[in-house]
Parts: structure tokens; C-alpha cells; sequence
């Protein structure tokens, strides 16, 4: 039978998660719509295009604090942008889990070998995922209604290609003066909450579930895995980190307790990347995004990038 507290730990999690994803979508996609109206989309496609692509991409990613949700708006803008596929999925790869913050944390909580190590494989397997679901095209499952302009969108000339792509035909109204200061703010507060309003019920299904892991999921689980043989414990934490909605900030001193109480470090870092890497509340939200061969590809990369970490640390025996 489930505890009081369980039940509050449950509640709290769900309205204080909800309150903050919301809060950070709605700024997310306002500054995103904001990017894009003063930024031209042929700019965003160029700086985002061949190798150099992955290298603005990956840096975007190390430099915005989000966690697996909240990085979502602005792979949404860059998609619509057109920018090149790959990069943009190894930004969506490397933003949860890389920020001066992260890496600060890492450094003053296990070592400058470890906190190098988790950084070389966080950028190198970002940098293959995209490569990889680029080269074979898993573009394509991408769904059709995340590029279907909206009536009040317009496409500028050197835009024109880009909106031929897409399944529908692009708006293009009259020229008119821009817009005043008060109009565009009102313009893009709208767009960010109708974008919200879509993302909002797949928003609250992911958090509601990732309130029953965090309410009723035990801590001490991880620790009672220390006695499992290390080849079955390493993907057995990947897997258990996929679905838990986590911060890698709030990750690593969980992951310095684990360790403490024995738990290899291999196992920890596995548990750490997949965590911050992915969660059932994300999955639930690129499930309106994405269909399924994409949303699996992206799951089984994260996935398989935490298990190649956790061995590699085991073998190097970095810990």
C-alpha cells in the first residue's frame, strides 16, 4: 500500500514540473519565434549546414541549460527553419547534457579524467547519432504537420525553395510595413501559447507519469543493483535512466551517492547519460513530433551512447 507521503512526493513533483515546463516551453518558443522573425531562415540553414553544422550545432547545445523537455521549442524551431537534419538532432542529443553548470559539477564532484571522458563521448556519440539518422534518411519521419505554415506565416524570396518542400503551400501576403514593437510581442505570444496548446496534453501525460517514478519508485532500487553482474548491470541502468525524467544536474549527486554506497561508476554514468539524455515525459512529447522509427532511432541511440560510456569507463577502469 502506497504511503501518504508517496502520494505527496507524487503531487509536488507533478505540479512543480508541470508549472516549470510550462513556464520554460512558453519562453522557449517566444524567444525561438523571436530568433526566426529577425533571424532569416536562409541564415539558420546556412550556419547549420555540412561538417560546420554539427560544430554551431553542438555549441548551441553546451550552452543552453535545458533538460530533455525543455530543449524541445527550440529543435521545433530549427526544424521549421529547415536547418540540416543531423546537426539539428545532435543539438537535441547534446543539450540536456552538456552546460558550463553540468560540467562544473562533474568536475568537483568525481574528477577532470571523468568529467573529459563524459564530455568526448557526450559530442562524439551527438556528433555520429546525427550523422547516422541523416545518412539514412530518418528525416522522413519527421510528422508533416509540424512544417504546415500557419495562415499569418510568410516566406520571404530566398525562402521560396524551402517552403516548395514542405506538403503544403506557403502564405505569402501582401508587403506591408513591419510590425510595431506591442504588435509583434502579441504576434509572438500567441504563436508561443498555440504551440503550447498542442504540446500541452502529451506535456501533462509524460509529467504525470514521470511523477509515479519519482513518488513511487524507490532510491534505494539503485543501490540494491549493485550485486548484478556488471555486463547486465550497465544496460539494465541505461535502460531504468531512459524512462526517468531527470536533470543531469540534479543527476550527478545522486550518481556521487550510488557510488558511494558501491555501485560501479560504469553502471552510475550510464544511469546518468540515459536519464538526462531521455525520459518517458520526453518520448511522450516527440511522440506528437516524431513517428515511431524516429522515436525509436533516437531512444535506441541515447540508449546505446550510455551503455558504450558505462563499458568504456569500466575498461579504462576510470574510476
Amino acid at each position: 500500500m502506497f504511503t501518504y507521503q508517496q502520494w505527496q512526493n507524487a503531487l509536488t513533483f507533478f505540479v512543480t514540473t508541470f508549472a516549470e515546463l510550462t513556464v520554460l516551453f512558453l519562453v522557449i518558443s517566444f524567444i525561438v519565434s523571436l530568433v526566426n522573425h529577425y533571424l532569416p531562415m536562409a541564415k539558420v540553414r546556412q550556419l547549420l549546414s555540412g561538417n560546420r553544422g554539427y560544430t554551431v550545432a553542438i555549441s548551441l547545445g553546451a550552452v543552453t541549460p535545458f533538460c530533455s523537455c525543455s530543449t524541445l521549442p527550440m529543435m521545433v524551431g530549427l526544424l521549421k527553419a529547415r536547418a540540416a537534419f543531423g546537426p539539428v538532432m545532435a543539438f537535441l542529443f547534446t543539450s540536456p547534457l552538456l552546460n558550463p553548470f553540468i560540467i562544473a559539477l562533474f568536475w568537483a564532484t568525481f574528477s577532470a579524467s571523468i568529467t573529459l571522458f563524459y564530455t568526448f563521448f557526450a559530442i562524439l556519440m551527438a556528433v555520429l547519432s546525427g550523422m547516422l539518422m541523416q545518412h539514412f534518411g530518418f528525416e522522413r519521419f519527421i510528422r508533416d504537420e509540424l512544417f504546415t505554415p500557419a495562415p499569418s506565416e510568410s516566406c520571404d524570396s530566398a525562402d521560396k525553395p524551402s517552403c516548395q518542400t514542405t506538403s503544403s503551400e506557403c502564405y505569402a501576403p501582401p508587403a506591408t510595413k513591419k510590425p510595431q514593437t506591442k504588435t509583434l510581442i502579441t504576434v509572438l505570444s500567441k504563436d508561443a501559447f498555440k504551440q503550447l496548446t498542442m504540446m500541452l496534453p502529451y506535456m501533462a501525460i509524460g509529467v504525470a507519469v514521470g511523477a509515479v517514478l519519482h513518488g513511487f519508485v524507490p532510491s534505494e532500487l539503485f543501490s540494491k543493483l549493485a550485486d548484478v553482474h556488471l555486463l547486465l548491470l550497465i544496460p539494465l541502468c541505461a535502460l531504468i535512466g531512459t524512462f526517468l525524467y531527470v536533470r543531469a544536474s540534479t543527476m550527478i549527486p545522486i550518481a556521487a551517492s550510488l557510488v558511494a554506497k558501491g555501485l560501479s561508476l560504469g553502471a552510475v554514468m550510464s544511469l546518468t547519460i540515459a536519464g538526462a539524455g531521455a525520459s518517458l515525459p520526453e518520448m511522450i512529447m516527440l511522440k506528437k513530433l516524431f513517428h515511431w522509427p524516429l522515436l525509436l532511432a533516437f531512444i535506441g541511440l541515447v540508449f546505446t551512447t550510455a551503455c558504450l560510456t558505462g563499458v568504456s569507463i569500466e575498461l579504462l577502469n576510470l574510476s
